[in-house]
């Protein structure tokens, strides 16, 4: 039986991945306001994936007999420098993620509850992918600091997510 701290943990995880997704709309605005419309694509999916990792736990609390509780969102930020800046924060904000699901484990390993620790086990992996993907693009962006060739080829390329 899952306990109420993890309960309530994971109920905080819902509202962060929900979050995550306005956030990634916000990047999305931002990007498709200053043209960059690969990384509006981008941050489209994106969105969309934070939304299907929120609707994952609410959906794993409705299987361990649960109650999901449906947040209140902060509103995201939206005022960015430029798309270094954008995927420099992505990036950041991933971070924060992963030690949000590090934090997860680490309860259901001191609840031993295994059934949770196994379904997030799932996130721990997805988190390596996550930050991995934002560190590449920050990567390339470095690369090319003010190039707007180089940007916008980073751009054309971010079109095929």
């Amino acid at each position: 039986m899952i306990s109420k701290r993890l309960v309530d943990a994971i109920n905080d995880q819902i509202k962060a991945e929900f979050e995550s997704a306005s956030l990634y709309l916000s990047m999305a605005i931002w990007s498709a306001r200053n043209s960059f419309f690969g990384a509006e694509n981008f941050f489209i999916k994106q969105a969309e994936e934070e939304k299907e990792h929120a609707m994952k736990f609410v959906k794993y609390l409705l299987e361990v007999d649960a109650q999901p509780i449906m947040p209140e969102l902060s509103k995201p930020d939206s005022d960015f420098s430029s798309l270094q800046d954008v995927f420099k924060r992505g990036l950041e904000h991933e971070k924060l993620v992963t030690s949000r699901i590090n934090d997860l484990v680490k309860l259901s390993d001191e609840d031993e509850d295994y059934a949770t620790n196994d379904f997030l086990q799932w996130y721990v992996t997805e988190q390596v992918e996550e930050e991995k993907s934002f560190r590449d693009i920050v990567r390339r962006l470095e690369i090319v600091k003010e190039s707007a060739a180089g940007i916008l080829r980073i751009d054309d390329n971010l079109a095929q997510r």
